[in-house]
């Protein structure tokens, strides 16, 4: 995809000053001091992942900085009074349907999309979203050595990773997205992020499919 985790830190400092915030600020945001939210910023020290957690629940947009998406669908009003297990559910159905429609219309379109939320089975056979690292080396057939080295660390750390013994910080968050696609949304368990990332689908799809899908899912939210 080209992304670097250079760029999630220019969107971090640009999402920082779009919100009128200090770096000061920033560091009381994610339960840090000023002198280790600065070294976030020049790229000299990670975001754990419960330091993001916290920056989820503020108004920084995590989703945005990770994946630099920013929806304009203005149909989607219904997803905010959905938990986040609901609108995980939605995700998997929009998946579904898009299966369905690629099997009958083999655009490059759809076949872009359907490669983009590839991972989508692979999360909602997941119930403890630390495991995906498990997951993903079992769905590839790989080695532990070898999916240590994609994900550019240590066997020991990879295999505390796969144990749930640590968890993933930013860039190995990153490279989650980077190289399979997943949003770090789905392991933030980030509601705001999951609406963003269902938005984006959406936009990306024809006109015709996305209020055929966008009615499905009203449907379903009625009978919820």
């Amino acid at each position: 995809m080209g992304l670097s985790y250079n760029n999630v830190l220019v969107r971090l400092k640009e999402q920082r000053s779009s919100k009128s915030l200090s770096q000061n600020e920033m560091a009381q945001i994610t339960h840090m001091t000023q002198s280790n939210y600065s070294k976030v910023e020049l790229a000299l020290r990670r975001l754990s992942f419960n330091e993001l957690k916290y920056l989820c629940a503020s108004p920084i947009d995590v989703y945005y900085i990770f994946t630099g998406r920013v929806s304009n669908n203005q149909c989607i009003d219904f997803l905010y009074s959905c938990n986040y297990s609901e609108l995980s559910g939605y995700l998997n159905v929009i998946y579904a349907v898009i299966l369905y429609y690629h099997k009958k219309d083999t655009s490059k379109q759809l076949k872009s999309i359907l490669k983009r939320i590839s991972y989508v089975p692979l999360i909602m056979q997941n119930d403890n979203s630390k495991n995906i690292f498990l997951i993903l080396r079992h769905t590839m057939n790989c080695r532990q050595k070898k999916m240590a080295e994609e994900m550019g660390v240590d066997i020991k750390k990879f295999r505390d990773l796969e144990k749930g013994r640590c968890l993933p910080d930013s860039e190995l968050l990153w490279r989650l997205y980077d190289l399979f696609y997943i949003p770090p949304t789905v392991l933030l368990e980030d509601k705001a992020g999951m609406i963003s990332e269902i938005a984006t689908i959406l936009d990306a799809i024809d006109i015709d499919y996305r209020e055929s899908i966008l009615n499905i899912l009203k449907n379903i939210h009625k009978i919820k």
